[in-house]
C-alpha cells in the first residue's frame, strides 16, 4: 500500500512537472509571437504614417515652392548660337526689249529711234504715230506721206529733218538708208522760203489710189502699191501751196502690220 501511494504520488508529481513545463513553453511562445505581431504591426503603422505626409508635402511644396517647380520642370537645351545664312537676292529677269537702245538718238512716241539726235519729233505732229492703226496699209501711207512733207524751219535746218521722222512709218531695212547728218543736204529751194518767218509747213492727203487692172493694191500678196495726191501749204504764205503726189509701196510684216518699203516724189 506504501509502495502504491508512493507511486501515484510520484506521477502525480510528474505530471504536474511536465504541465508546469509546457505551460511555460506555451507563455514564452505566447509572448514570442505576440511581440513579433505587434512589431509588425507597428511596421506598417509607421509605414503608411510616414508616407501619406510625405506625398502631401510634396505636392503642397510643388504649388509653391519655385525651387520645386524648377526641379519638376525638363531644363531646356540652349540653342548653339549660329550664323545666320544670307537668303540670295533673286536677279529679275531682264527682259529683252522688242526696240534697239536709242544710244545716240532721240525717241520718237512710238519709241522709234531717230537718228541723229538733234533730230526731234515734232510735238504738235499729227497725225500722232502711237494712234495710227499698222494694220491698214492706207492709213500708214497716209501718215508718212503727211510727216515726210511737214517741214519746221523753227526746229528743223534741211527737209531731211521730216524725212528723218517719217522713218518711224518704214520697215527696217530702209530706215537705216538716210543720211546721217541732215544739215548737209542740198536742194532746199522749197525750204528756204520758211526760214526768215520760222515757219512751217502743213499737209492735206487728196487721193489715194492705184492705177492699172482691176486696180488692185495688192497684186503681189504682202505687197501695198498706192498713188497718193496732197498739197503741201506754207504757214505764212511765203510760198504759194505745191500740189504734188508720190508713189507709195509698203510692205507686210510678220506680226501683220504694215510699213513703207519705197517712195518715189514727184514735185
Amino acid at each position: 500500500m506504501n509502495i502504491l501511494k508512493q507511486t501515484t504520488n510520484s506521477s502525480k508529481a510528474t505530471i504536474a512537472a511536465v504541465a508546469a513545463a509546457l505551460a511555460i513553453v506555451l507563455a514564452v511562445t505566447g509572448v514570442f509571437f505576440w511581440s513579433r505581431l505587434t512589431n509588425n504591426t507597428n511596421t506598417v503603422s509607421a509605414a503608411s504614417n510616414m508616407s501619406a505626409p510625405v506625398s502631401v508635402t510634396a505636392s503642397s511644396s510643388a504649388q509653391s515652392s519655385p525651387l520645386v517647380k524648377a526641379t519638376k520642370t525638363p531644363t531646356a537645351t540652349t540653342p548653339t548660337a549660329t550664323t545666320p545664312t544670307p537668303t540670295p537676292t533673286p536677279t529679275p529677269a531682264v527682259t529683252a526689249s522688242s526696240m534697239p537702245p536709242c544710244e545716240d538718238g532721240t525717241l520718237a512716241p512710238d519709241g522709234t529711234c531717230l537718228h541723229p539726235a538733234s533730230v526731234k519729233w515734232l510735238s504738235d505732229l499729227l497725225p500722232d504715230p502711237t494712234t495710227v492703226d499698222r494694220h491698214d496699209p492706207d492709213a500708214v501711207c497716209a501718215a508718212y506721206v503727211i510727216t515726210y512733207q511737214t517741214w519746221d524751219a523753227s526746229r528743223d535746218i534741211t527737209t531731211a529733218y521730216a524725212s528723218i521722222r517719217s522713218s518711224v512709218y518704214e520697215t527696217p531695212e530702209i530706215r537705216g538708208n538716210h543720211i546721217p547728218n541732215p544739215d548737209v543736204v542740198k536742194g532746199q529751194g522749197e525750204f528756204l522760203p520758211l526760214v526768215p518767218g520760222k515757219s512751217h509747213t502743213t499737209v492735206t492727203i487728196k487721193y489715194i489710189f492705184t492705177a492699172g487692172e482691176h486696180n488692185n493694191p495688192e497684186r503681189i500678196p504682202g505687197h501695198w502699191h498706192r498713188t497718193v495726191g496732197f498739197v503741201r501749204t506754207y504757214a505764212d504764205g511765203s510760198h504759194e501751196p505745191v500740189s504734188s503726189w508720190a508713189f507709195i509701196s509698203l510692205t507686210k510684216q510678220e506680226d501683220g502690220t504694215w510699213a513703207v518699203s519705197n517712195s518715189d516724189w514727184h514735185y
